[in-house]
């Protein structure tokens, strides 16, 4: 188990199950992710989405050629209109060109031709990061059918009360922190996302913050996983 002092900063994503908090597999190589918000890279925006990934095609309107390292990856977010898609209502993920500049500018380069593995690992976290909080968001359901992503913060080695006690009992310290605030048809939940890293294993650990009804929800959801046989972790 590695040390909280050498906690990776450049995990390679694999896939999950599905399940919050969710766990990862073994690393791909040593690229870097990007850390803080996302896109990283907002003065590009807007740009195409591939139709299917990575390999849509390049002449995507009369005239014009779109590079493929330009094209934004296919999955999106909902949005309050404050998003970086053309009409503000979904997040839309970098792409794999944005995230090289973007790691540049901050200090962590990666090599281009990288750009397309580390934006597909990017994507995937994101992907899972929302679908962990829509976990819970599925309990207010019935009041809040459509809940958006209002905004977000990247708030690495600022670490959460749990990952703290969490790392009095041996676990190492979360090697990322993201706080998301979603919209619930009005009302505005904070999400607490810690990011672990463990070996060749990463999971993902998203709940709500720790408010009277935050911690309701967690109870509640952790109820209702037990109550269909699954660990309420």
């Amino acid at each position: 188990m590695a040390s909280a002092q050498d906690r990776p900063s450049r995990p390679a994503w694999a896939s999950s199950k599905g399940k919050c908090p969710v766990g990862y597999g073994s690393k791909q190589g040593s690229e870097d992710n990007a850390r803080t918000e996302e896109p990283p890279d907002t003065p590009d925006r807007p740009l195409p989405q591939a139709a299917t990934g990575h390999s849509a095609p390049v002449n995507q309107e009369a005239g014009v050629d779109v590079i493929p390292g330009e094209i934004a990856p296919t999955s999106s977010i909902p949005a309050t209109g404050r998003g970086n898609s053309e009409d503000g209502q979904h997040w839309l993920n970098p792409s794999p060109y944005q995230l090289h500049r973007a790691l540049k500018r901050k200090g962590k380069p990666i090599e281009k031709e990288d750009s397309f593995s580390v934006s597909n690992m990017h994507e995937l976290v994101v992907v899972q990061s929302w679908e962990c909080i829509m976990e819970y968001e599925q309990l207010w359901s019935r009041t809040c059918k459509e809940p958006k992503l209002a905004r977000f913060e990247g708030r690495d080695g600022d670490y959460s009360f749990k990952a703290q006690m969490l790392q009095r009992l041996g676990v190492p310290l979360p090697y990322d922190r993201h706080d998301w605030t979603v919209d619930r048809c009005g009302k505005e939940v904070r999400y607490i996302i810690d990011y672990y890293s463990s070996g060749d294993d990463y999971w993902i650990d998203a709940r709500p913050a720790p408010t009277l009804l935050g911690m309701f929800d967690r109870a509640r959801l952790a109820l209702l996983k037990m109550s269909r046989g699954h660990s309420p972790w």
